[in-house]
């Protein structure tokens, strides 16, 4: 919207006015929803550099408790445990909604798997042991997954809302006021050229009737 678009009318004027609050409004709302996204993003972000730290932790766990395993039983004993039906687990997905942006809410179910039963001995301790710390790590892989699913959502969302702050800022709300202060600029010099001319008609006829006999 250029400032010469318009023509200065009064019309013009009020619903220009009119237009502005209401693109002033909507500003101040899109601004406090960056300010929301920014926060919660922060927070989550913060939430999944510790999830990952922690899962590089107990992942080395894992490993050193699987090498044990590996040199106790070998590879081909390690693989027929592999084989043994694990308990099963259900991951329900909900959603919430955070400014407008749907986040998922994973919930892990996993029934109780019952100790398999073996021969006392190193080796079955050591694979029963690996599969007990996999097992605990489903969770933390799950709070992971979503965090970062809603990372990404949110910092999409949050790349759009600065987008369009920026935009009302620094050229629509401009325009407006320039527009504004133009038309009523003009209107007010209509006036004043109009005031001008009743005062000038009205002098010559003063002086039209002042010189009648």
């Amino acid at each position: 919207m250029r400032r010469t678009d318009i023509p200065a009318t009064k019309s013009n004027l009020l619903r220009l006015k009119e237009q502005f609050s209401f693109v002033t409004a909507g500003h101040a709302l899109l601004d406090q929803k960056r300010e929301v996204l920014l926060e919660e993003l922060v927070n989550i972000h913060r939430e999944a550099g510790h999830l990952w730290r922690e899962l590089v932790a107990h992942l080395a766990e894992v490993y050193g408790a699987f090498r044990a395993a590996l040199l106790a039983q070998g590879r081909g004993a390690l693989a027929e445990e592999a084989l043994a039906p694990a308990a099963p687990v259900t991951l329900r997905v909900r959603e919430r909604s955070v400014m407008g942006v749907i986040v998922p809410l994973l919930e892990l179910e996993a029934e109780e798997q019952p100790a398999p039963v073996t021969a006392p001995g190193w080796g079955a301790a050591g694979a029963a042991e690996v599969r007990q710390r996999v097992r605990q790590l489903l969770p933390a892989l799950v709070r992971l997954a979503e965090v970062e699913v809603s990372c990404r959502r949110l910092a999409v969302e949050l790349q759009k809302t600065r987008r369009k702050v920026n935009a009302l800022e620094h050229i629509f709300l401009p325009q407006y006021r320039d527009t504004i202060h133009f038309i009523d600029s003009s209107l007010e010099e209509k006036e004043r050229e109009a005031l001008f001319h009743m005062k000038r008609l009205k002098a010559r006829r003063e002086s039209a009737m002042g010189g009648q006999p």
